[in-house]
């Protein structure tokens, strides 16, 4: 939830420095950059360490770098310089959270039951989605943006407590493999030689920056399009986080009703029409252009995260455990790699083109990434 008032405040007060969508898409960027600098690295180790101990670092690394910013804003010294250092340190330590929870999953639960583990995950991040827009939204309305995003920086320390108190977790098994060059190369090999993984890792490039790109420029259209503040923009956002919940909700009963590959193929087809509407929204009444803003956004997070859930356990349930973080770890730098790129061309593009026709590119780009699947992939066959 803390994350999702983030996920508002930080563009907002980037555009209250700025005024700027490169700037946007800039800061988006150093948030997802540590992706692709260090997730290799990290999959190693999270491999070979205590994960329980690795999400307790990484959250109180992300409380110390995001409680720094109401500080030096109440002291007047805040810069924009401060922002990307804030947000690079958060997203290594992102980085680090991600490979170790994920990884956690098949520790935890039998492989039969890594579906419901999944879901069950991303139902309390779609409610976090439903909460935290519309908190974050009233919290810079009554307080600022910058003293809203102490609203995260406490739900870091408050995830850390609960890390503690969990105390050590298993002890990691040494990867076979000898030598550090070795283990990393393992997870990044096995990758390559799963077909339907490979090909949705890099389906998810291509995904991943339509999103990165339209969501990184979303306050922006918001302001500028719909012409809604703060309150309203998180009031959406808020409402929209009930398609993720639903289609969490839902992922059990889906799975085991249809293929996974179709599920897989129907988050393609459905992205770039969800898409094209918010270039349809601005055109239609004010109540009606929110609705349809909010139930394309709602819908579009809802597919993307019925789509995580099943490519995360279909990798859960094939891979070695001894290799699960570094397979983990390697589908990430790929696919979260390509976020910074979507950050930096949905601002760029804004800028020189204008946010609706940088939407509509965006939408394009889905269809195209359907049209590519649709024929040739293997993932149909799954």
């Amino acid at each position: 939830m803390g994350n999702e008032v983030t996920s508002l405040a930080l563009p907002w007060l980037v555009l209250q420095l700025t005024h700027s969508p490169f700037q946007l898409g800039l800061v988006a960027a150093l948030d997802m950059v540590p992706f692709l600098l260090f997730g290799f690295v990290v999959g190693v180790y999270a491999d070979r360490w205590d994960r329980p101990s690795i999400l307790l670092v990484a959250d109180l690394v992300r409380f110390a770098a995001l409680a720094s910013v109401p500080l030096t804003a109440s002291l007047h010294v805040l810069t924009l310089a401060q922002l990307y250092v804030v947000a690079f340190i958060a997203g290594t330590g992102r980085v680090w959270f991600e490979v170790a929870h994920y990884s956690m999953i098949p520790d935890l639960v039998t492989r039969s039951l890594v579906v419901e583990a999944n879901s069950a995950l991303e139902i309390t991040e779609g409610a976090s989605t439903l909460i935290g827009p519309s908190l974050g939204g009233a919290l810079i309305k009554l307080f600022g943006a910058a003293n809203a995003l102490l609203a995260d920086a406490l739900s870091f320390l408050f995830a850390a407590a609960a890390w503690a108190s969990l105390g050590v977790g298993r002890p990691r098994q040494q990867p076979a493999e000898k030598g550090w060059r070795a283990q990393l190369g393992a997870g990044i090999r096995w990758v390559l030689g799963q077909r339907v993984i490979l090909e949705n890792t890099l389906g998810a490039v291509v995904l991943n920056i339509v999103f990165a790109a339209v969501t990184t420029v979303f306050v922006f259209y918001a302001q500028h399009e719909l012409h809604l503040d703060a309150a309203r923009t998180g009031l959406l956002l808020g409402i929209a986080g009930t398609g993720p919940i639903g289609l969490a909700v839902l992922a059990p009963r889906l799975r085991r009703r249809f293929r996974a590959g179709q599920l897989l193929l129907a988050e393609l087809l459905l992205t770039g029409p969800l898409m094209a509407l918010l270039d349809v929204a601005p055109l239609l009444p004010a109540l009606l252009a929110f609705l349809v803003a909010t139930v394309s956004l709602g819908i579009a997070f809802g597919t993307a995260i019925l789509g995580r859930i099943v490519l995360r356990s279909y990798v859960q349930a094939t891979a070695p455990p001894p290799l699960l973080a570094r397979v983990n770890a390697s589908i990430r730098v790929v696919a979260w790699g390509a976020v910074p790129i979507g950050a930096l061309l949905g601002g760029t593009l804004t800028q020189l083109i204008g946010v609706r026709w940088m939407i509509a590119s965006a939408s394009i780009l889905s269809l195209l990434l359907f049209v590519v699947f649709a024929l040739v992939s293997e993932t149909k066959r799954i």
